[in-house]
């Protein structure tokens, strides 16, 4: 499967709109209190940080190695004709 390339631009309309609908919520809607709002935003950036910290310990990991595939041999497979020490 291929990777395909990240698209800053889906990325940086997301977040404008996401930003659009977030101050609309909040200064029309009166769902939170500014100091409510800053703390939200606190929270968010450190759930954001410790994500981004996460994903890149785990690419970091190495891949375990993969063994050969033996269970498609051609025909049957006898103990007596092929030995294993």
């Amino acid at each position: 499967m291929n990777r395909h390339p990240f698209r800053w631009q889906s990325l940086a309309f997301g977040l404008f709109f996401l930003a659009a609908v977030g101050n609309w919520a909040v200064w029309k809607q009166d769902l939170l209190t500014p100091r409510e709002l800053s703390l939200t935003a606190s929270g968010v950036l450190i759930v954001l940080g410790v994500a981004g910290v996460a994903a890149t310990l785990w690419q970091a990991r190495p891949a375990p190695a993969r063994t050969p595939d033996t269970s498609a041999q051609e025909g049957p497979h006898h103990e007596e004709a092929d030995p294993h020490p």
